[in-house]
């Protein structure tokens, strides 16, 4: 998935099959196969009351990725008040009460999440891909 090449690439700065070098820029414009529509409900799974999951960074909101938002909402469904995960390789805290996200070894750089109706939210992509 492209959350997983993307931490391979910030990481390794490597290709995982090939081992060729991958451009630092790369990341800030992916080819992609099948560019995602944010404003697109359709393509978002949306849980059954409607809801979705976001987080705000680089000048707004930015709609997770379905495995994500599956895993938040299952924590959310359970009672559970934190999710920790691997995002880009990083291990990260997801806290449900709060309502932010952190990178384990720097808990003071944090940035807000959400779970709201995907028609009140302007998003601007999809687990960091325009």
């Amino acid at each position: 998935c492209f959350l997983c090449l993307k931490g391979i690439a910030q990481q390794c700065r490597r290709c995982a099959m090939c081992r060729q070098e991958i451009s630092p820029d790369y990341l800030d414009r992916p080819d992609l196969l099948q560019a995602p529509d944010p404003q697109n409900e359709k393509e978002a799974e949306a849980f059954e009351d409607g809801y979705q999951w976001f987080y705000e960074g680089r000048n707004g909101w930015w709609r997770f990725d379905d495995r994500m938002s599956r895993d938040l909402e299952e924590v959310r469904t359970l009672g559970m008040d934190r999710l920790e995960t691997l995002i880009c390789g990083t291990l990260y805290i997801l806290d449900l009460q709060a309502l932010v996200q952190y990178n384990k070894d720097t808990p003071w750089r944090r940035r807000r999440i959400k779970r709201d109706l995907a028609a009140n939210v302007v998003v601007k992509g999809v687990a960091g891909i325009r």
